[in-house]
């Protein structure tokens, strides 16, 4: 059928969903899948016997195994009938018995109320309280299907003018903020954070990405700020959130606050979010701060958790009048509710088993093993990545990742616009995966500064993996320098 009688087509499609990208599922991840495609046809002419999946947080996948006690639960309130099994713990039942009650003995088969069970938003409440030391409004909290989706949300509320109103973005960002702006028609620009003082944010560079955004006709409303980071792995400091916050006040932006891996700090450097710090400038000058307006977000896929499949999330709202938050169920009911079951993973997360209960120990046994996991690679990807010619990797102070800087040779850069690539890291990572099968991300995907090269790697892969794909990786940057020397 010729597309010329198709109601939809490429060219009759919403543009902007053209424009959009998303490099953590890109090229290179589809070079992978036909590389394991050739292997699962028994094609000996690939290099290798399996691939190397480095390029997304996605901790199942590479081994992480879940957590007994949430699983435990979550069987539970799926299949209510397990409550008479004796191979389950009293405090799993007591949990799973609390979400059914919550749900009026439906579980997870039906629809929640539209921002969520109030019995899970009620344990959401007290975690933040627990974690901030300043209480949480449950009215203020909605439960989303994973952060992505509550992030998705409050663009869509932002942008009132498309091809005017934006957003200010960290760069290196995560890209699925440009991608759903683009989709809706918002625009952005960037703050550019400081490579060699560990990702850090400077109030100049804030000034300087506010003044040019403005200069270039964007109407700035918020903010977007990922700590820990994605893809940095860094930390912010207070007095980095303290000069946000108050840069934000200065110049009438909503925060956005991107918080997924705040379990996820393998230094001294200690998480603060910026709903602790926001309350702590109010009591300090609260004629100036009160004002503030702030949404933060966690999920369920990061953390120890590693639940991504579950599609569990959260968002927080601070500041807004009784109006704003009506718009904001209204937006909610318009999805009738997030998954159910991602529900109950967020509850999950926010509470954990009763420490003189008989499923602690097992738990604080798994949660310890993959945080020493990820403490132990995060140091061995910061170490190795440094020892290697033409590499350096600032700190992996938390997160899931590390974003290395590669130096590269004149001559890789015009091979890759010989070949058509937008920079030399995307021909660098389509290489790698196919002649190494070590799946990364090209710095190019996540904005960089001009004329430097990066890939996003996460610290996910056990360590016999992680070690082969270092290995690997040290053998290819040293043919590829030498190829294009």
């Amino acid at each position: 059928m010729s597309s010329s009688y198709q109601g939809l087509n490429v060219e009759t499609m919403n543009q902007n969903v053209r424009k959009a990208e998303y490099a953590v599922r890109g090229a290179v991840v589809a070079k992978a899948a036909e590389m394991n495609k050739r292997i699962a046809e028994g094609d000996k002419t690939v290099p290798f016997k399996h691939t190397i999946p480095c390029n997304i947080g996605n901790p199942q996948v590479v081994g992480q195994k879940p957590i007994t006690y949430y699983r435990q639960v979550a069987a539970i309130c799926t299949y209510p009938a397990l409550m008479e099994s004796s191979e389950f713990p009293e405090d799993v039942k007591a949990a799973a018995k609390y979400y059914l009650d919550g749900s009026n003995g439906v579980g997870t088969g039906g629809y929640t109320m539209s921002p969520g069970l109030p019995c899970i938003r009620k344990q959401v409440a007290d975690y933040i309280q627990r974690r901030d030391g300043y209480p949480c409004d449950t009215e203020k909290l909605f439960l989303t299907t994973g952060a992505s989706e509550g992030i998705k949300r409050v663009i869509d509320m932002v942008i009132a003018k498309p091809g005017v109103d934006g957003i200010l973005l960290p760069c290196p960002q995560y890209p699925l903020y440009s991608c759903a702006l683009t989709m809706n028609g918002g625009r952005y620009d960037y703050y550019y954070l400081k490579e060699e003082n560990g990702w850090s944010v400077s109030q100049e560079e804030l000034k300087r990405s506010y003044d040019r955004a403005i200069s270039e006709g964007i109407n700035l409303k918020a903010i977007a700020v990922i700590n820990p980071g994605n893809p940095c792995g860094s930390v912010l400091s207070q007095e980095d959130i303290r000069g946000i916050i108050t840069f934000a006040r200065e110049h009438n932006l909503l925060i956005m606050a991107d918080e997924v891996y705040q379990e996820n700090i393998y230094t001294e450097r200690k998480f603060f979010s910026f709903k602790k710090i926001l309350r702590d400038l109010q009591k300090e000058d609260p004629a100036k701060f009160d004002v503030v307006q702030l949404v933060s977000f966690h999920s369920t896929s990061k953390g120890l958790l590693g639940e991504c499949g579950q599609r569990g999330g959260y968002m927080e709202l601070v500041g807004f009048d009784e109006p704003t938050l009506a718009q904001f169920n209204k937006v909610a009911a318009s999805c009738l509710s997030s998954n159910t079951l991602g529900q109950i993973f967020v509850g999950l997360m926010c509470t954990p088993p009763p420490e003189d209960g008989p499923s602690y120990p097992l738990f604080k046994k798994e949660r310890q093993y993959i945080y020493d996991g990820l403490h132990r690679r995060a140091e061995a990807i910061t170490k190795e990545f440094n020892n290697i010619e033409g590499m350096s990797c600032q700190r992996v102070q938390g997160a899931m990742y590390a974003f290395v800087k590669i130096d590269l040779p004149e001559k890789a850069t015009e091979a890759a616009e010989a070949r058509g690539f937008a920079s030399a890291d995307v021909m660098y990572c389509l290489d790698l995966v196919e002649q190494t099968g070590i799946v990364c991300v090209p710095g190019n995907g996540f904005k960089e500064v001009e004329g430097t090269n990066h890939f996003r790697i996460t610290i996910l892969p056990p360590d016999d993996m992680m070690k082969e794909m270092i290995g690997k990786l040290a053998e290819f940057q040293k043919n590829f320098l030498a190829k294009y020397h």
